[in-house]
């Protein structure tokens, strides 16, 4: 490459002084002119060299810079080795010493599991007790927003269901006897509403309760509730099956199936009825429906 460069050079300059007449071909000149295709071809190498000075120059700047930066680098990783080095030592360090504090610490997270299952435990009963005491505040407050009540109907509307609360507690302090009568009179009364209250609380004292059932179910029947009255009615059934009633159940059961859209259920009921009842009221009103149910 210097050879080549040099015999350019050479070239260049023994042809910059060869005369011209006027400094024409004059190669020195800072605008040459009237150049032979000779004097043209020196000039244009005479300009590539100089550019190729000029671009070595600037990659030797260039490969100096990075030389500078590759050792900034360098002296930065060796020190970045080190650190690693000295954290390894220090986690090595802190494995011993962790081993008994992470024991101490998962009984001590046990003990809390512990404390942390009873405090729920205790706070879900408190939410049950919270929830009934909600739902009862809730039905009256939608009670109050549907109505818009004025502040003394408001007033009654508390007193009623204050009423109704104690009622509901002093009957439960009675006898099922004793509630099971209420009921039955209530339910001569028509008031079905608390009639079944007491019904249901009769059931819960375990007294009679088929037939405080069998009541529930032509509660319901005569209020249209088929699908209650049907339920209600299997109950009294399950428990006894032969009071004084069964003609009437087996009756209201077949006439809400029917009600219901369960013909063939129906149908089954009304036939048994029939059968097991011959000369009952029941049964001669069986045998008419069962006529029309075709």
């Amino acid at each position: 490459m210097r050879v080549v460069l040099l015999a350019l050079v050479a070239a260049s300059f023994l042809a910059a002084r060869e005369p011209s007449a006027f400094e024409a071909g004059n190669l020195d000149s800072p605008n040459p002119y009237g150049l032979t295709s000779a004097e043209k071809h020196i000039l244009k190498n005479r300009q590539e060299i100089d550019k190729l000075k000029k671009e070595s120059f600037s990659v030797s700047e260039r490969v100096r810079n990075l030389e500078e930066k590759l050792e900034g680098i360098k002296s930065v990783v060796e020190g970045l080795e080190e650190r690693v080095g000295e954290i390894k030592r220090e986690l090595s360090e802190l494995k011993s010493s962790k081993e008994d504090e992470t024991l101490r610490l998962e009984e001590k997270i046990e003990r809390l599991k512990e404390d942390l299952n009873t405090t729920v435990s205790v706070q879900r009963e408190n939410n049950e007790q919270i929830r009934s005491v909600l739902q009862e505040l809730t039905s009256l407050i939608d009670n109050i927003n549907k109505n818009y009540v004025s502040k003394s109907e408001l007033k009654e509307e508390f007193e009623r269901l204050y009423n109704e609360r104690k009622k509901r507690e002093k009957a439960s302090a009675k006898s099922g006897a004793q509630i099971f009568k209420e009921a039955k009179a209530l339910y001569k009364k028509k008031e079905y509403k608390r009639a079944k209250e007491l019904f249901l609380l009769s059931i819960k004292k375990r007294y009679k309760p088929a037939t405080s059932n069998f009541y529930i179910g032509e509660i319901c029947y005569y209020t249209k509730d088929y699908e209650c009255a049907v339920e209600r009615y299997k109950k009294s059934v399950s428990i006894y099956s032969k009071s004084s009633f069964m003609p009437t159940l087996m009756l209201h059961t077949a006439i809400s199936l029917e009600r219901l859209g369960q013909k063939d259920e129906a149908r089954l009921f009304y036939e048994n009825l029939i059968k097991k009842f011959p000369k009952s009221k029941s049964a001669q009103i069986a045998k008419k429906r069962l006529k029309n149910l075709d």
